[in-house]
């Protein structure tokens, strides 16, 4: 028996009559917000803020400002994997510094700037790649003989200590970028940076107690003294500290501000008032003079 095939004018017909399919708008993504900020101020302390990477459905994050505070590095997702990025403030250029098969996150540039240390996805560890060379990165815990996952870490360069985030342990501990060693500072870390905290050798983390209150402490590597410094302001426990020694924390889009001997924590900005509708991160210049804050725009 011949069968029919139909006609173009019934095909397009039921072309017309089959509903869309729906695509769902894909999830906002954090942006890097500069800022230029004042350390006396105690109402609003931001001002001029530009929207520096400006990709709304892509990821940036993790700024690292370089010592001269003219630059900074990020992460940055091209949707498929993360390289490192830096930004340049006079120019607004931005420039690729790693082109990898795995992302690398959490990016600390060198005091010269010619290094940058990463958590490299290859082993889950730390790594240090050469500006001059970045497609050959080194393993920067080799010596050490750490191959447990990082998750997020902070560096001394003077000394070459290193203190990181367990990934999967949820515990901070005390490592080297030169010497075999390794101390493990404390369980019950909250996932957070930890800090070097300026003008000292000490290293900032986040520990949650077993009263369940969430401190930053800080770690002495030389005597490995724990001492705690202030609980978190709210329940986001990304911190960053300010060359003044005072700690900035962000909470919905509220800027707070810590100074030994104040009376808590401070609120210094609203980020709304700036156009953003979330944050999760602060970062300050060297100079004290810039923040970069990690957020997602109002619409």
């Amino acid at each position: 028996m011949k069968q029919h095939r139909p006609t173009l004018t019934i095909l397009a017909t039921l072309a017309l009559a089959t509903p869309a399919i729906a695509q769902d708008a894909p999830e906002p993504q954090p942006d890097i917000f500069l800022f230029a900020y004042d350390a006396s101020a105690s109402d609003d302390a931001l001002s001029n803020g530009i929207n520096t990477t400006n990709r709304p459905t892509l990821y940036d994050n993790q700024p690292f400002f370089t010592a001269g505070g003219d630059t900074f590095v990020y992460s940055r997702s091209d949707g498929a994997q993360t390289d490192v990025w830096e930004y340049d403030i006079a120019s607004g250029e931005h420039t690729q510094i790693t082109r990898t098969p795995e992302s690398e996150y959490s990016p600390t540039p060198s005091p010269d700037n010619r290094t940058i240390s990463v958590v490299f996805e290859r082993n889950r560890s730390i790594w240090q790649v050469d500006r001059a060379d970045p497609g050959n990165p080194s393993w920067l815990l080799e010596t050490a003989g750490v191959d447990e996952p990082v998750g997020y870490f902070a560096r001394n360069h003077a000394s070459d200590d290193v203190l990181f985030w367990s990934r999967y342990g949820f515990n901070v501990a005390l490592s080297h970028a030169g010497e075999p060693r390794y101390h493990f500072v404390s369980g019950h870390a909250v996932p957070a940076s930890p800090h070097l905290i300026p003008g000292t050798a000490e290293f900032s983390f986040v520990h949650r107690q077993t009263n369940e209150e969430v401190w930053i402490k800080a770690v002495d590597p030389q005597t490995r003294a724990v001492r705690p410094i202030t609980p978190i302001a709210g329940t986001n426990a990304n911190h960053t500290w300010a060359p003044d020694g005072s700690i900035l924390q962000i909470e919905g889009t509220q800027l707070h501000r810590w100074r030994e001997g104040a009376a808590g924590w401070e609120v210094i900005a609203d980020l709304a008032d700036h156009g953003l509708a979330s944050a999760t991160r602060v970062a300050v210049s060297p100079d004290g003079s810039r923040v970069a804050v990690v957020g997602i725009a109002a619409e």
